[in-house]
């Protein structure tokens, strides 16, 4: 968190923290028997994936053919629902292709699809220009009510079990973010066109450079054709694993086999052509669901699968610039989006060195059993408890999940059963070149050794098919974190695969269908936006109509679902202009008056801007008034901390254990909905974040969903926390830390903290009298500035710059406001956002804090 971080707040959310302790070598791995991972687990029916297609054909071909029969008939039968009739769906279907193959031939490349080679493979011309091939323009052009008439109809609306995914598909339905959703946007496995081979791509968007991954076949194919079914039906989840009775014949596994079966039958050497492919994925999910590049990949997987050979795909990473960039004034800067270079710095510039050596660590839990985490303090050398071992719990790890931590070189950690803290399954001594740790217990197998027993544990219920497939999701990230880490330099702390964290391109092509979704044909916010920091000192400008408070309205109540419709709206904004000003003191305004707010690059990594007068003295006070108690409306309660990724937040006896000694303050949580000084405070950020501000509040449409009780129905809607109100006294701080979470697996959103807008009630020398802020600043020569504020500074300790080996200090300031990001542009996780909350020297530090998710809210 910014500052601080309540985990009472939120079940699903939580905050790394620091450890201090004394450095201990690391002991050799402690392991148990493999059975002692598996014992007491429910048995789950787990049907395995096809190891071999030979075999399966050899021993059960008259059910192949069977199934064969059953899969032309299905897609006869689908494509007849959807397109009106076979002949027209063959139609349409040549028509496509034909179009495509147009497409090539203008820009003269080859239409042919040949045999093993992948060469003149056609790709379809991608819409958006620039934008190709990092996102799937047949699927992001695709408007969502269309897709969703489409699944109605390939699963039949007179089916009562199978509408049962059509109401989990709805439960994505809420914002325009989620709805237009698509993890798999950022990735191609298509090969490249004629211009890319050329070097002549789409020019680089927030530092973004092509990245080419390479991945094993097994098990990358089945779990990335997941991750694209996921996509195609609007799933909660990335798995969509075997469960026929709901999935039909969207399991992943069915389309594998029927793929394999045809492979077989038609008796191709090499891969089986992007038609027939298609023609294969149509008949389950039908024509508009069906992306270029899950054909693409299949491709790779029917000419690669008797070898056993790697798949090639692509995506964008961020690089990040070199720190001679930083200072280069010689940049133009308008809306904060373009910027133009006049020439490089005659003399190289070095990065000055850090004082501060942490880092983020991460936990990978491959078994099936929740473990817990300790941080290894050693041994005790003194006291009652001389001799002991002194640890500290940092949380549970669910099986096949991950958790982290702020950590720095030579801690210690170590991994037991939840029931026995004295065994030790595990221990590392972590180190800044190996900070994702993997706790495994079949890591002492061969990878073929490893298949085989997890095929086993499946087969004899021990394992389901969703941990297993968990698993095998896992395994494709660590190899992608390898080549990441190569091209970047950078761990890759999130989950493969991200989409870039700027959607303006995709938005853009989706932008009529998010406009329906919001009710509302003039959004002009529709993506996630990100602010250059090409250079400290760099400045933006943005106008926002959520004027300044200058006065506390006569009646402060909390806003209902009512105060939200547009009429009400318009009403109480036109309502509140006597109250209100665009500037700190009182001028005529009107009615339609804006006002425009300057933001100035202090950190180019992080990224961290910071904006003077974001609030108003009068908004300052009425924060101060909610956290001192003046008003009694918002508890403020011990801040505390536990590692990101933690389950089990509710349970009292681990929050009461974990280490309290990373921070001191006191906190509370105020809604939006409070009154309309609180309610205009979160308009004005998200102007400041250039974000429609609906994403920040309930949006359920009716007309969509289709029911008449929307209230009862789970959406994916406001994408930010209540604000967070922290009190500093003497003595108290946040030492170093991170705001990002570590998202479950198989969510297939990954949502996390993607901006943090952090906002100073008092600056240097204020002090809090009776609840009143009075500035008595030591700048001004104030005798009295002696019980005002010292201290508390917001420190980022591993800002790179040229000149501070301690980091980029930011000093408490009234009504000041400090953005950063806590995501970098290509949805790797910012280990540099690690930041601090000094310790107050004297007097009291008031804060508020705001955290935006991307894409929804965990």
């Amino acid at each position: 968190m910014t500052e601080e971080y309540d985990d009472d707040h939120h079940d699903d959310d939580d905050q790394s923290s620091s450890s201090d302790g004394e450095e201990s070598k690391s002991e050799d791995s402690n392991e148990e028997d493999l059975d002692h991972d598996y014992d007491e687990i429910p048995s789950n029916e787990c049907a395995g994936y096809p190891t071999s297609t030979k075999q399966h054909v050899s021993s059960e071909i008259k059910q192949h053919i069977l199934a064969v029969a059953i899969a032309i008939l299905a897609a006869v039968t689908t494509h007849a629902q959807i397109n009106g009739g076979f002949d027209s769906w063959k139609t349409e279907l040549a028509k496509d292709w034909n179009a495509i193959r147009s497409s090539f031939t203008s820009r003269g490349e080859s239409s042919k699809t040949v045999g093993k080679s992948t060469a003149g493979i056609p790709r379809a011309s991608p819409s958006g220009g620039d934008r190709a091939p990092y996102a799937a323009p047949s699927m992001d052009a695709i408007p969502t009510e269309l897709r969703q008439r489409a699944l109605q109809k390939a699963l039949g609306t007179n089916s009562g079990h199978k509408t049962t995914i059509l109401d989990d598909s709805r439960a994505a339905i809420g914002h325009a973010r989620a709805t237009a959703f698509r993890r798999t946007a950022g990735l191609t496995f298509c090969p490249p066109t004629v211009m890319e081979v050329a070097g002549v791509s789409q020019s680089q968007i927030n530092g973004l450079v092509d990245l080419e991954f390479i991945l094993p076949l097994d098990p990358s194919v089945r779990v990335l054709h997941s991750y694209y079914l996921g996509d195609a039906l609007g799933s909660d989840s990335s798995f969509v694993y075997d469960n026929v009775n709901i999935f039909g014949s969207f399991d992943s596994d069915v389309i594998l086999t029927d793929i394999d079966v045809v492979h077989e039958q038609e008796g191709t050497e090499g891969a089986l052509t992007l038609e027939r492919i298609r023609s294969i994925l149509e008949s389950h999910l039908g024509e508009v669901m069906v992306n270029d590049e899950h054909v693409c990949l299949l491709q790779q997987y029917t000419e690669h699968k008797q070898s056993g050979r790697s798949i090639r795909g692509r995506t964008k990473v961020y690089e990040r610039p070199r720190v001679s960039t930083f200072y280069q004034n010689k940049y133009s800067s308008t809306a904060g989006n373009a910027l133009s270079v006049s020439r490089e710095p005659t003399e190289k510039i070095l990065p000055a060195s850090l004082t501060f050596t942490g880092f983020a660590t991460k936990f990978i839990n491959l078994s099936i059993q929740s473990i817990n985490l300790y941080w290894d303090g050693g041994h005790i050398s003194s006291g009652p408890k001389a001799g002991q071992m002194h640890s500290v719990l940092v949380g549970i790890i669910p099986g096949m999940e991950s958790i982290g931590t702020a950590s720095f070189p030579g801690h210690s950690f170590f991994v037991t059963p939840t029931y026995d803290k004295a065994h030790v399954l595990q221990r590392w001594t972590v180190t800044e070149d190996d900070v994702v740790l993997y706790y495994d217990p079949l890591e002492n197998l061969s990878i073929e050794d490893q298949k085989r027993e997890v095929q086993k544990l499946c087969d004899t219920g021990k394992w389901s098919q969703k941990q297993k497939f968990a698993r095998e999701a896992w395994i494709v990230d660590r190899s992608f974190g390898r080549d990441y880490l190569v091209k970047t330099g950078r761990h890759w702390l999130s989950v493969f695969p991200q989409p870039f964290l700027d959607h303006l391109d995709i938005d853009l092509a989706v932008g009529e269908a998010r406009n329906v979704l919001m009710g509302n044909t003039g959004v002009n916010h529709q993506g996630i936006h990100l602010w250059n920091a090409g250079f400290i000192g760099q400045v933006h400008t943005f106008e926002t109509s959520h004027l300044y408070f200058i006065d506390v309205p006569s009646t402060l109540s909390p806003l209902t679902k009512d105060d939200y419709r547009p009429e009400a709206d318009e009403q109480r904004r036109l309502t509140m202009r006597k109250y209100q000003s665009s500037q700190t003191k009182r001028v005529s305004i009107a009615s339609n008056a804006t006002m425009s707010l300057s933001l100035k690059v202090i950190s180019c990594a992080p990224r961290v801007l910071e904006v003077k007068k974001f609030l108003s003295p009068v908004e300052v006070q009425h924060l101060i008034d909610l956290a001192s108690g003046a008003k009694g409306d918002v508890s403020m309660q011990r801040s505390s901390v536990l590692a990101s990724g933690i389950k089990n937040r509710k349970d009292q006896k681990i929050r009461d254990t974990a280490k309290q000694d990373t921070r001191s303050s006191t906190g509370g949580w105020i809604h939006r909905e409070h009154d309309v000084i609180v309610d205009g405070i979160f308009r004005r950020v998200a102007d400041l974040l250039n974000i429609d501000e609906r994403m920040m509040r309930d949006q359920r449409p009716p007309h969509l969903i289709g029911a008449e009780d929307t209230e009862s129905l789970p959406t994916h809607d406001r994408i930010v926390e209540a604000m967070q109100l922290l009190r500093y006294g003497p003595g108290e701080e946040y030492t170093p830390h991170h705001d990002f979470t570590y998202p479950s697996i198989e969510n297939r959103y990954q949502p996390r903290r993607y901006a943090t807008v952090l906002m100073y009630l008092t600056g240097e020398g204020d002090v809090v009298e009776e609840g009143i802020r009075r500035s008595r600043s030591r700048k001004n020569g104030n005798a009295d500035a002696s019980d005002g504020l010292e201290g508390g500074e917001t420190t980022f300790p591993r800002a790179i710059t040229t000149e501070f080996h301690d980091g980029v200090k930011v000093q408490p300031q009234s009504g000041k406001a400090v953005l950063f990001y806590n995501v970098l542009p290509d949805g790797n996780l910012d280990d540099l956002s690690q930041h601090s909350g000094g310790k107050v020297v004297s007097g009291v530090k008031y804060v508020a804090n705001i955290w935006v998710w991307d894409p929804i809210i965990a």
